[in-house]
């Protein structure tokens, strides 16, 4: 028998792609997408928020249901959060198959607007990379 156990999302300083360096100080009508900032962009609420967030609009059997074998799936997707805070551009870094991806997306996709990251005191664009672990267990 197959069982799920869903880990909560990673939110870490890992969280966010932090590659690319721009010297372009940031306006209010750019169309930049920053890798550095300031500060990140955060969900409402912070991760207290998020978790419960993720708890109530995951699908946790998704791999179960699209025959995924036992292990550990570690879904990475990358997005573009707005500075008016919404949410778009969704990319899979991850290509495991069996609705993991589509499945993180479709939460993503369902998110309010997020708190958009700053630079230099202004809300800019940026790249985010959201990372979801599902455990597939023999139980």
């Amino acid at each position: 028998m197959n069982k799920i156990i869903l880990l909560l999302p990673l939110l870490s300083s890992s969280f966010f792609s932090d590659s690319q360096t721009t010297g372009t100080p940031a306006t209010s009508n750019d169309t930049i997408i920053y890798d550095t900032v300031d500060s990140v962009a955060t969900f409402p609420g912070g991760k207290t928020a998020w978790y419960k967030f993720v708890e109530n609009n995951l699908d946790a059997n998704v791999g179960v249901e699209n025959s995924a074998k036992k292990g550990t799936y570690k879904v990475r997707i990358k997005f573009t959060v707005t500075k008016e805070g919404e949410l778009k551009d969704f990319e899979p870094v991850t290509k495991y198959k069996h609705g993991f991806e589509e499945e993180v997306i479709r939460v993503l996709k369902l998110s309010p607007k997020w708190i958009p990251a700053k630079k230099n005191g202004t809300n800019v664009n940026s790249k985010v990379v959201q990372e979801q672990i599902f455990i597939i267990a023999i139980g």
